[in-house]
């Protein structure tokens, strides 16, 4: 599905084919990449108004899944800690944010698996 009907997003086919020309261009610019997951917000049509305002207009803001959310940031320099941390503010204590950063030397279903294993706790 391209678009999302619920929230006129992308929606998962048309994430995965922005997350690939991303790493492609990271690859030949040299730039970063970082994916974002929003996993279960109270209200996705509401979280995803929220993001969508709340973001550079270049980040595409998706819908990855039924209750996740998806963030695609190119950048030049960093982490996606920023970029998470930014997101998270605007999304609220509730959902759960993981984040990956690529140089573009991931396949992008790698991509989405790494952003989808939360980070070890130690």
């Amino acid at each position: 599905m391209l678009h999302d009907p619920l929230t006129g997003l992308p929606g998962h086919a048309l994430l995965l084919d922005r997350l690939e020309q991303s790493l492609v261009r990271a690859r030949t610019r040299g730039t970063l990449v970082t994916l974002v997951l929003v996993t279960g917000p109270d209200d996705v049509l509401t979280a995803a108004k929220v993001l969508r305002g709340g973001l550079r207009p270049d980040f595409t803001v998706a819908r990855y899944g039924d209750a996740v959310l998806a963030v695609l940031a190119e950048h030049d320099f960093g982490d996606g800690s920023p970029i998470a941390e930014h997101i998270r503010r605007l999304v609220g204590a509730s959902p759960q944010v993981h984040w990956v950063t690529s140089d573009g030397d991931a396949e992008p279903r790698q991509v989405l698996a790494t952003a989808r294993t939360p980070p070890a706790r130690h």
